[in-house]
């Protein structure tokens, strides 16, 4: 099987890892991808700016059999939409139903339609509006959640706990980079709980759980510091109940899935629920998005042992992926406990100065199948002889798996400490998986 995967962050170098060992590839081709996983495949001959129509060209003449989209905004634009048209099966979801994460305002009206547990909400469409908004559920219940409608890069939503909060939510939101995001703003009450990601495949093939992660979005240690795309994550989460995953397929999978045919609607790809636990009402959902997380995908590699590939073919139909499930040669997620830990220039989340950079060799990307500890690279351009060079953002995930999370951290962060001798520029948290250590 010839597999197109789009993206250029860690997620993507995850996936095309977790791709590249499925005996059901022949060719991986990467668009537009990133220097340190460039092993793994080839590029596509075409600019990273190119538009749909040159990609669809481009996909037909290296005879590709399915696309695997790693990032939203693609899927929001019609990605998957416009490779149907060219009869090329994409794995994520076309986008009308992209809209679960692009329109946050979107999300929660097929919450209410599919009666799924949430938070009560209102939607703001300027600034004035917002505010007043925001006042009057922080009077009545002591906390209020901002988020941006639109796509923000796991950045739109600010969590408020008084007035002064909410002045620097809406600053952010209304007079920032963030703007066109926040065309409409969903305010919401505060859920109480622990916060956990779950993550399942769906399509014709039917759901494949990938189960569940916890990830760390805020910038510092102590969850300090404003919200980020994710700093690092664990999984799986070993304080849920045991069923966690049949009661979130139950309560919110399904019923998602029938309130979208109802509309018209199929989902074909990867769900990401984002849940608040709570003991006493179980899973309420924060937010849905329409592909694998970034840094989860990276855990969720690690931890989950089961071709990847077989399943995204057969969740698009594909001969191939069907056959290779019927076969049984899937292997059950094992007793792996991962941990990932980013590590971001100096300047992030807000900034575009990539600070004291550094050059690390390609092999510090080899990430060999059997290996307890991995590094995938999302922003690193190459300079030569086989160097990449580290830049804006989150730059690096570092990876490790054990057979406890105190053995896994200990790996992850021995890795971290080897590469910031050589990258000095870094900023990380030491706190990654700390509170299930024991």
């Amino acid at each position: 099987m010839r597999v197109l995967l789009i993206g250029k962050g860690g997620r993507e170098h995850a996936i095309a890892w977790k791709i590249s060992q499925s005996e059901l590839l022949s060719k991986l081709y990467l668009w537009p991808g990133n220097p340190g996983m460039a092993a793994l495949g080839d590029s596509l001959p075409i600019s990273a700016s190119a538009d749909f129509a040159t990609l669809i060209v481009a996909a037909k003449q290296a005879q590709i059999d399915l696309v695997v989209s790693g990032p939203e905004a693609p899927l929001s634009e019609g990605l998957a939409d416009a490779f149907a048209a060219s009869g090329i099966p994409t794995f994520g979801p076309v986008q009308a139903v992209a809209q679960l994460e692009s329109s946050k305002e979107f999300a929660k009206q097929m919450m209410a339609k599919a009666e799924i547990p949430t938070a009560a909400y209102r939607v703001a469409h300027n600034e004035a509006e917002c505010r007043q908004y925001a006042l009057d559920t922080l009077e009545s219940s002591g906390g209020v959640v901002l988020k941006a409608s639109g796509l923000a890069a796991g950045k739109g939503v600010f969590v408020c706990r008084d007035a002064l909060d909410v002045t620097n939510g809406l600053e952010r939101l209304y007079h920032s980079d963030m703007k066109d995001a926040a065309a409409s703003v969903v305010i919401e009450e505060v859920l109480l709980g622990r916060e956990c990601s779950y993550f399942c495949f769906l399509g014709e093939a039917g759901p494949l759980s990938l189960g569940f992660a916890v990830d760390y979005k805020r910038l510092n240690d102590g969850d300090e510091g404003p919200n980020t795309g994710g700093m690092g994550c664990y999984a799986p989460v070993p304080w849920l109940p045991e069923d966690a995953a049949a009661r979130v397929q139950e309560a919110v999978v399904q019923p998602l899935l029938k309130a979208l045919k109802k509309e018209g609607l199929s989902y074909q790809g990867c769900l990401y629920v984002g849940l608040m636990w709570s003991p006493t009402k179980g899973p309420q959902v924060v937010e849905f998005n329409v592909r694998l997380g970034d840094p989860e995908a990276q855990v969720l590699a690690l931890y989950d042992d089961r071709d990847w590939l077989a399943w995204m073919a057969a969740s698009c139909g594909l001969n191939a992926g069907v056959k290779k499930l019927t076969a049984s040669a899937m292997h059950p997620v094992g007793q792996t406990r991962a941990v990932a830990v980013v590590m971001a220039a100096a300047s992030y989340p807000y900034g575009n100065d990539p600070g004291m950079m550094a050059s690390l060799p390609e092999a510090a990307f080899a990430n060999p199948p059997e290996s307890s500890v991995m590094t995938f690279a999302a922003n690193v351009t190459k300079k030569v002889d086989g160097v990449c060079v580290t830049s804006t953002g989150r730059v690096l995930t570092v990876c490790a798996r054990a057979s406890t999370f105190a053995a896994a951290r200990k790996l992850a962060y021995a890795r971290v400490d080897e590469l910031a001798q050589i990258w000095g520029g870094a900023r990380w948290r030491r706190d990654i998986a700390l509170a299930v250590e024991s």
